[in-house]
């Protein structure tokens, strides 16, 4: 057969044939002239019906829509009917808008009852923009018209009783997750805050009753409230509390390599012991970490349940204590023994985490046995506690007082304290409180012994008495300069960031600064006892004298001259200078333990680039290469510290930096190794807050989560209510995925976009490819019928 005749075959007027959407019949042989004929009938008899979207496709951008030219105007589409016939839809292969209820009415064979159709608004397409408005309000009365909208919404209500079961539970589903959202969100903000959830009912508790007042504007959630599974109860609480715990805590373990831990333990509200764990870690940037991991009761305070109890947390923790390199605790027997303490059991396990005594207590210990070496000293301070004692456990007192500065117009009235024994910070201040309202503590003791009941009378009596002394007013004003630069020594060593090798070097510069202070004695003590004197004068105070000299039993005299002290402020001085030689030799004593040699080792190497050999082999992240790295490293950069060190590295560009990755384990070695326990102890005032005497009956399970969840509040705010009640439904039985159903995750949102972009461009491609078909068809047909 010749491809000639066989394209000439098809008529001129196959561009009407596949714009209406008709198809030749390939079993039928059309010749000639009658393919005319028979294609004009099936044009009039049979006609294709669009494929309808789901929805009617109305673009924002009118103008890919056909225009209608006019003799003297050209008419557009307005957008404004889309708003006004909502049931207008644009088709670009009709070239023109439809009737979105009729064509798919037709579609689905719906419209079969409807008489008078009109084909411009099912399958041809209406472009008569002059008259649309008419005709659009016409075509909306017609019965076609409303034959096929009440067809169709017959049918979408007609569906079978599972479809329709399935729909409502899948609506139940979705107000449930919603109802579980706002559960989540209510104790996620209660553990934040260190709030108590329930009260001493359940229904009257901080956590129902914000859930009460946030269901007045929900709907939803105040219908799930009513049921009889609302899923609020104390069981869902305490493992909604679990789920975030855990969350905090995997995200601090995630970044943790070689570590250190803190301990310290304090009593609850109960009485019972609860031992706070933190780690200590260097993250990428060479930042310092300490974080709050856990609170931990044991039955006892031996060296060896402390240590098992640590192990154990570890393990639950999945931190392997093979990574252990540096622990610091208290000076407690229990915690520092040599022998059967816990840090010497741990270092059984594990030879390499050396043992640092907290550099804040071992100031607080220095402090404590200067001021015991001075006689005048102690008096004094012992009194300043027994003072403040006394103004907190008696209002009346402190009233009494509070009223004589106001009277005196005091802008800021000082507030008396004691002296803590285990508080750091307290002695300074509490001194310095006495000696600045020292006459109105005088003139409200002194009326206090005189106004008040018989016991409190006495008491005040004593202490008045005792004040009343030049002896104790120039051991307060004496004990300020040895309490002052100990208690700043003290608040360096508090941060978190303060390394070992910070420490000791403050330790020096204290030791230091205590020998200058000593070689200068005579002077210093001199212009103490003056103003001591001037205060004393002032207070109308008997001035200092000497104490009065005991005479010597004749049978413990060898006939020796004893020394006799010529003036009382030479008598002073030397219990003074016990003082200070007592703190200069404590520091040094306290700061020289066998741990901080070895720590010093790993410091000099880095800072003189000299490597010990037994010390890197002791460490199996070390490696011979170490000598060749810090020789390089010494000659390209200056560094006289650890700090310069990290300093130089965290300038450093990724690139130079790999250049040194020995040196590197070496400063993380150095930097994982913590000064003090400050991180531990500030976890017990945030025990004061979450388990008080209303909350006392708390389990320790739920104390260890809600102590998490509250220390490490910003942390909880990073972790979204949608992933905690995940865990909580896919972590459980098939009643709670059956009762919330399936949540969708921030990856399955972009996966189901993703999908529904690819499927959407496929269609696209689609409708361009029938395009482009049917114009390569016509083409050929304009071509071959020449």
């Amino acid at each position: 057969m010749d491809i000639k005749k066989f394209f000439t075959a098809i008529p001129r007027h196959a561009q009407t044939l596949l714009r209406v959407g008709t198809t030749p019949d390939s079993n039928v042989e059309v010749v000639g002239e009658d393919v005319k004929e028979k294609t004009e009938k099936r044009v009039t008899s049979q006609t294709r019906l669009p494929i309808l979207p789901p929805v009617p496709y109305q673009p924002r951008d009118v103008n890919c829509m056909p225009v209608q030219r006019l003799a003297k105007r050209t008419l557009c589409f307005q957008r404004a009917w889309f708003d006004s016939f909502p049931w207008l839809h644009f088709d670009a292969n009709v070239s023109g808008v439809l009737c979105f209820t009729c064509a798919k009415a037709a579609c689905m064979d719906l419209a079969g009852m409807a008489r008078c159709s009109e084909d411009t608004f099912v399958s041809k397409g209406f472009c008569n923009w002059k008259k649309a408005i008419e005709k659009f309000k016409i075509h909306e009365k017609t019965s076609a018209h409303m034959i096929s909208h009440s067809n169709l919404k017959f049918r979408s209500s007609n569906n079978d009783v599972d479809a329709q079961l399935s729909t409502h539970h899948l609506e139940e589903q979705t107000k449930a997750r919603n109802a579980l959202l706002k559960i989540v969100t209510t104790v996620q903000y209660l553990a934040q805050q260190g709030l108590a959830i329930r009260g001493k009912e359940s229904s009257d508790g901080n956590f129902m009753k914000l859930l009460e007042l946030r269901s007045n504007d929900d709907v939803v959630l105040q219908r799930w409230l009513t049921r009889t599974t609302s899923y609020t109860s104390v069981a869902v609480q305490n493992e909604l509390l679990k789920i975030m715990a855990h969350m905090v805590l995997r995200n601090i373990c995630k970044n943790v390599g070689l570590f250190a831990v803190i301990v310290d333990g304090t009593q609850d509200i109960q009485g019972v012991e609860q031992e706070a764990i933190c780690v200590r870690y260097i993250d990428d940037a060479y930042d310092v970490h300490e974080d709050f991991i856990g609170l931990y009761s044991v039955s006892e305070t031996t060296g060896a349940s402390l240590s098992s109890m640590l192990q154990d947390a570890l393990l639950r923790l999945n931190l392997p204590i093979t990574h252990l390199r540096a622990k610091t605790y208290d000076g407690a027997s229990n915690m520092s023994g040599k022998y059967q303490g816990c840090q010497a059991l741990i270092k059984k396990v594990q030879p390499l985490a050396n043992y640092t005594h907290c550099g804040a207590h071992i100031t607080h210990l220095i402090c404590a046995k200067a001021i015991e070496s001075a006689p005048f000293l102690r008096d004094a301070l012992n009194v300043v506690q027994e003072l403040g004692g006394f103004y907190n456990s008696s209002g009346k007192f402190k009233n009494l007082y509070l009223d004589l500065q106001v009277m005196d117009d005091s802008p800021s009235p000082s507030r008396l304290k004691p002296l803590c024994p285990t508080r750091w910070l307290s002695r300074g201040i509490a001194v310095r409180a006495v000696l600045s309202n020292y006459a109105h503590v005088l003139e409200a003791l002194n009326e206090a012994s005189s106004t008040f009941g018989s016991s409190t009378a006495a008491r005040a009596n004593g202490i008045h008495s005792l004040l009343s002394t030049a002896k104790c007013v120039l051991g307060l004003v004496a004990s300020l300069p040895v309490i002052e630069c100990l208690e700043k020594f003290n608040t360096v060593l508090q941060g978190a960031e303060t390394t070992v090798d910070g420490m000791l070097a403050a330790a020096s510069v204290v030791s230091k600064n205590l020998l200058l202070y000593r070689r200068d004695i005579n002077m210093e003590f001199h212009a103490i006892f003056e103003t001591a004197t001037d205060k004393i004068r002032e207070l109308n105070i008997e001035p200092i004298s000497l104490p009065r000299t005991r005479k010597i039993p004749r049978r413990y005299n060898d006939g020796e001259k004893s020394h006799t002290h010529t003036s009382s402020e030479e008598f002073f001085r030397v219990q003074y200078v016990a003082a200070v030689d007592s703190a200069v030799a404590n520091i040094d004593a306290f700061f020289t333990s066998t741990d901080l040699t070895s720590y010093k080792q790993l410091s000099d190497m880095l800072t003189t680039g000299v490597v010990d050999e037994d010390v890197v082999s002791r460490y199996p992240e070390l490696s011979e290469s170490l000598q060749q790295e810090l020789t390089f490293f010494c000659r390209q950069y200056e560094h006289s510290s650890v700090d310069n060190v990290r300093i130089t590295f965290r300038s450093m560009v990724p690139e130079v930096r790999k250049l040194f990755p020995q040196v590197s384990t070496l400063l993380r070695l150095l930097l994982v190794s913590p000064a003090s326990s400050c991180s531990a102890e500030r976890s017990f005032s945030a025990l004061r807050r979450v388990k008080t005497w209303l909350r006392s009956t708390m389990t320790q399970q739920r104390l260890n989560h809600m102590m998490v969840c509250h220390v490490h509040r910003n942390r909880l705010a990073e972790c979204t209510a949608r992933d905690i009640a995940i865990e909580f439904v896919d972590g459980s039985s098939d009643t709670r995925r059956s009762v919330f159903g399936k949540f969708l995750t921030i990856k399955d949102l972009l996966e189901y976009h993703q999908w529904h972009h690819c499927f959407y461009s496929c269609s696209l491609f689609v409708l361009e490819l029938r395009n482009l078909t049917n114009k390569v068809i016509l083409y050929l047909y304009t071509i071959c019928s020449v």
